[in-house]
């Protein structure tokens, strides 16, 4: 099982929507999906579970590691399982999720952590079991500050074997954007990938629907971003 941590420590970059869409994504792949929602919001919890049931989370998972086989579901997907967000998340340690993960059972091909805009005990646990760690970002004022900032918390607390891999997200085709994206990969040498995701205002209306974007409009721009990303992850 290979384990991406959608992590970011700016808000609105698109980390809960690019978790969504990734697990689609590499579900119509043919891959099999836990997804972790690890952000109190609950976000990707409501888009993929009922919002009012009931049942264990990931505060289950957390307090008690070899619970984690009792705190999965399934979601409307059958390739997509979840283990539930809740907004009493805290923890006080940083390697439950490692422990819980020596006791998990079933077979996934790759897990999809959704984190939260902190650096805090609940992403160090996302840090420590992550092969790979996907930052989206937009091109901002902001970017390049936001990307040192991550960079930083990588090379302190990242594990060893974890990948750092960076991708643009609602790009638009404006010439500040692209002047930006130059600047980070000559300048900088980040590690940005090749697959860059769009902006559409198809994503905000598959969202309201409770689609992901390669179900809603699969032959759209926007949902092809999606594929390529999880292809160029797949093919990593």
């Amino acid at each position: 099982m290979r384990t991406i941590a959608i992590a970011n420590l700016k808000g609105g970059v698109g980390k809960t929507t690019t978790s969504i869409n990734l697990a689609y994504s590499l579900m119509s792949l043919g891959k099999k999906v836990l997804l972790i929602d690890l952000d109190p919001q609950c976000n990707s919890t409501r888009f993929f579970a009922k919002v009012n049931c009931t049942g264990q989370t990931v505060q289950d998972v957390l307090e008690n590691p070899k619970q984690i086989n009792h705190c999965i579901y399934r979601t409307k997907y059958k390739r997509i399982d979840i283990i539930r967000g809740s907004a009493n998340e805290n923890c006080s340690g940083e390697y439950q999720l490692q422990d819980a993960f020596e006791n998990l059972e079933k077979e996934y091909d790759y897990c999809i952590i959704d984190t939260r805009p902190v650096f805090d005990s609940l992403t160090k646990n996302a840090f420590h079991v992550a092969d790979i760690m996907l930052t989206p970002i937009k091109f901002d004022n902001y970017c390049r500050d936001n990307l040192a900032l991550v960079e930083h918390f990588v090379n302190e607390f990242a594990n060893e074997q974890m990948e750092w891999k960076i991708f643009a997200n609602m790009v638009a085709n404006g010439k500040a954007q692209r002047e930006t994206m130059a600047d980070l990969i000559g300048k900088h040498d980040y590690p940005i990938m090749d697959t860059c995701v769009s902006r559409s205002a198809v994503v905000d209306n598959a969202l309201n629907l409770y689609k992901p974007v390669l179900k809603h409009r699969r032959f759209s721009c926007v949902a092809q971003d999606y594929l390529e990303l999880a292809k160029e992850l797949v093919e990593a």
